[in-house]
């Protein structure tokens, strides 16, 4: 979001306008929702953070001051509401352990795990945009683990096109992706280097 729009919805929200508080979540959600999934490992969990935060923040409206980035904030925000949740849990099902191991994997820079997630959301993005054929073929091989023969006796197609829709989805990944990368300068997520 460039910097006078976010003065302006600062603004809004400020003044507690429902509209503000749309455009937010609108802007946001999705991408906080991958953030917090990297944390709880449940995407219906990892929404709930995040509409509790939201609602939070409509709640506190006519006390609401904020400074800094809207971003960094919100994704803060939903990172301690994580916290807190993985806490719980820990507390309720005696894994003594397991709030430990997370705490060492949640040792991050929150800066970095945001433009990861940044990063992860366009990806999820580009290959929603495929055909739906290419997209299809694209999961079943890089989410699946399928072979190419696998995916062409299931779908009833020859290898062949299997090789060539998984080309192009590569191709568009480079070249949307790879520009994505240039404006933020940052490193790929682990399970994607290898098909790049």
């Amino acid at each position: 979001m460039h910097s006078s729009a976010e003065v302006q919805l600062k603004q809004s929200l400020a003044k507690g306008e429902p509209a503000a508080f749309e455009s937010l979540f609108k802007t946001y959600f999705q991408m906080l929702a991958v953030f917090a999934k990297k944390m709880v490992g449940d995407l219906e969990t990892a929404e709930d953070m995040v509409q509790e935060v939201f609602i939070k923040l409509y709640d506190k409206k006519d006390s609401l001051h904020l400074h800094g980035s809207l971003k960094s904030f919100l994704f803060q925000s939903v990172r301690n509401k994580c916290l807190d949740h993985l806490r719980s849990q820990q507390s309720k099902q005696g894994h003594h352990d397991y709030i430990k191991d997370t705490a060492e994997t949640l040792d991050f820079d929150p800066a970095d795990l945001m433009e990861q997630t940044e990063l992860e959301h366009k990806i999820y993005q580009v290959i929603a945009e495929l055909p739906e054929q290419c997209q299809l073929i694209f999961k079943m091989n890089r989410f699946d683990g399928k072979k190419n023969q696998e995916i062409a006796d299931e779908l009833g197609i020859s290898k062949r096109t299997v090789e060539t829709q998984i080309s192009k989805a590569l191709k568009r990944l480079k070249t949307e992706v790879f520009d994505y990368l240039q404006v933020l300068v940052i490193l790929f997520i682990y399970f994607f280097q290898k098909y790049f």
